[in-house]
């Protein structure tokens, strides 16, 4: 493994930085997880977009530290070696000269666990190397996947909807043009592209979800183009692969992508002005999800997720530390406080210290090395008292970060003036080829619809040789043929004009005449076979226009019927959520009206077969089979409010 590292382009000073810049980064996320924290507690009541530019500079704060970190881990002065001169007795430090107490345990400690770092650097970041060149393989996969679907499988909308998405865009102060397709390979509406932003939804979707709804839904998408929300997923994405093993770069990475739905949803129902239509939009969008065999959600994200999205838009209210959240914080701040301690300076002890007749006495040597040739071993003579070196001055040192190659998308093309420029398609062996061949270098190459890149094409050398070698031999042998033609078509052509010769006038008129009566009979056979293939495509066109049209039929039968189901279950809902009303209010006015409470005030019960209780205390047998039979419909149901947080109705099948 370290071998596997040195043989890189790396210096054992860059791998040692890293190293630790990677072990130190680990207590700063302890720092980070306890910031945040506070962050969450303070602004708990605050708008979404001052807790997202909160929680971002928090992110930039701590990848900053990181960057500093490595520069001061990096090493400034010269390549330094240390020795030492062996004599009996006891070990001291070069920053205990002039002392001969022992080392604190901790100190001994503290020093093993740096020398442990060091040895094990090449390791650890070798490790880490791995690990973050798959996730950003990954991520290049993901990108490239995202470029795929704005080229397949994408339609157009109507001009009435695009010309909508533009209002919409100019409402939110959108300068750049957005684009708005219909794609059959997406189960979400998402935003692609940042320069040319395009925002995809499923096919259909415009004619299953009511007008308002899906309006409500684009703008939510349009906030995350007018945020540059692009450009931050990106830098979370680079945070989150450089340091995939710190758990508060992930919470914290979480907490970001929470907090910008809530700003887009802040954005979208401030066009609208309108938060019950895109609270229904959500649940709608929900149903139509759970219509989809799909697993996963992106809009309106995990059912609990969407319950929070609609708590916090209808009461303004954020969402509270959860209960794993608010362990990991304590444990972060008991970290901390910990490491602190344990590597705080203790003071020196003030009792004297007994001398020791010899001392092995540590110096550093500093020896320049321009060169990578190896310094002669130095043997350094001990002075009688110990000597202590000074620090080398830190020598400045100016990087300079290398040029960034321009790089082309795979599919582009570049044209080419003057140059000639040859394709052919064959089959050879089993494949198909398709070689784009520009002045005798093959610049172009399709092997069964896989496009390879051009500097991948060298690669393939040795299979393309037998292919050309059979391309230049179709070639030649179309050559002779076009000139054995020729030279048959010249030859015809001398004897047809010494025939006109020998041929007296009238003979010439009536061949002529036969010639000019063959030539109409064959133009109007072309022209029957012609009229005949027309009418058989326009009999194709048609059977497809029919079928697209029964297409279309079924597609707005099933969009009705799914909107009646929707309704359906929307006044099942309405019904229900009225007879529990009901229920409660004719509850809590039997409660008045017994004297058990005296407003409905802060008060909380729960009736169930078994009990009743109110405000934590249990009610006569009497008073329970009293409002028992008559508010609980089923033996096994259940009515509460304010029951450990929760209100509403239960019955157990």
């Amino acid at each position: 493994m370290n071998r596997f590292l040195f043989d890189l382009p790396l210096s054992p000073e860059f791998i040692q930085a890293l190293s630790w810049t990677l072990l130190h980064s680990l207590w700063q996320g302890l720092v980070l997880a306890i910031l945040t924290g506070l962050v969450l507690l303070t602004l708990r009541k605050a708008r979404p977009a001052l807790r997202y530019h909160v929680l971002l500079a928090l992110l930039g704060l701590f990848m900053a530290v990181s960057a500093v970190t490595f520069w001061l881990e990096y090493p400034q002065t010269a390549d330094t070696i240390v020795q030492y001169a062996e004599q009996p007795g006891t070990e001291i430090s070069s920053r205990q000269a002039g002392k001969t107490d022992l080392w604190p345990d901790r100190e001994r400690q503290i020093t093993h666990l740096m020398d442990f770092g060091s040895r094990h650097a090449p390791l650890i970041v070798a490790v880490w190397f791995v690990v973050f060149l798959l996730k950003t393989l990954k991520a290049g996969m993901g990108l490239y996947s995202i470029h795929w679907l704005r080229h397949h499988g994408t339609r157009p909308v109507s001009r009435e909807w695009a010309e909508r998405v533009t209002e919409l865009a100019r409402r939110l102060k959108l300068r750049q043009a957005v684009l708005f397709a219909e794609s059959e390979r997406v189960t979400v509406p998402l935003v692609v592209g940042f320069l040319r932003p395009l925002i995809l939804v499923p096919a259909g979707f415009l004619t299953q979800l009511p007008y308002q709804q899906v309006e409500a839904i684009l703008l939510h998408e349009l906030a995350h183009i007018h945020r540059k929300d692009y450009l931050v997923n990106l830098f979370q994405s680079l945070a989150e692969h450089i340091f995939f093993f710190n758990p508060a770069v992930l919470w914290l990475s979480y907490l970001l992508r929470q907090e910008r739905e809530h700003c887009c949803d802040e954005l979208a129902i401030g066009v609208t002005q309108n938060r019950k239509s895109f609270v229904e939009a959500l649940v709608q969008f929900q149903e139509y999800k759970l219509m989809q065999p799909v697993h996963t959600l992106a809009f309106a994200g995990r059912r609990n997720h969407l319950l929070d999205r609609i708590k916090r838009i209808m009461y303004n209210n954020n969402k509270p530390l959860e209960a794993v959240e608010k362990v990991f914080v304590s444990t972060s701040l008991l970290a901390i406080t910990l490491l602190s301690v344990a590597f705080s300076p203790t003071s020196p002890s003030a009792a004297p210290q007994p001398k020791a007749p010899s001392l092995p006495v540590r110096q550093t040597v500093v020896i320049s090395s321009p060169s990578p040739v190896a310094p002669t071993a130095a043997i350094v003579t001990p002075p009688a008292t110990p000597i202590v070196t000074p620090k080398a001055a830190k020598a400045a040192s100016v990087v300079t970060p290398p040029a960034v190659a321009d790089t082309i998308q795979p599919g582009t093309k570049k044209k080419q003036v003057g140059k000639a420029l040859s394709t052919y398609h064959m089959s050879f062996n089993g494949k198909r080829y398709e070689i784009v061949e520009q002045d005798g270098k093959i610049t172009g190459l399709t092997i069964d619809g896989t496009v390879i890149a051009e500097d991948k094409i060298e690669s393939y050398r040795s299979e393309l040789e037998p292919v050309m070698a059979q391309v230049r031999e179709h070639q030649k042998q179309a050559e002779l043929h076009r000139a054995y033609a020729e030279e048959h078509r010249r030859e015809a052509e001398e004897h047809r004009r010494q025939a006109e010769v020998q041929r007296a006038e009238a003979q010439a008129q009536r061949v002529t005449a036969r010639r000019d009566a063959e030539e109409m009979r064959t133009q109007a056979e072309k022209n029957r076979k012609e009229a005949q293939a027309m009418r058989a495509s326009q009999e194709q066109y048609r059977a497809q226009a029919d079928a697209a049209r029964r297409q279309a039929d079924e597609a707005r039968q099933m969009a009705q019927v799914r909107r009646r189901e929707a309704d359906e279950h929307r006044a099942k809902a309405e019904a229900h959520r009225a007879e529990y009303e009901k229920m409660q209010n004719g509850l809590i006015t039997d409660l008045i009206q017994e004297g058990v409470i005296q407003s409905k005030e802060n008060m909380s019960y729960r009736l169930n077969e078994d009990e009743l209780v109110v405000n934590g205390q249990k009610q006569s047998d009497a008073l329970h089979q009293k409002l028992k039979n008559k508010y609980l419909k089923e033996s096994k149901g259940e009515l509460f409010h304010n029951w450990q947080g929760k209100s509403g109705i239960m019955y157990s099948r």
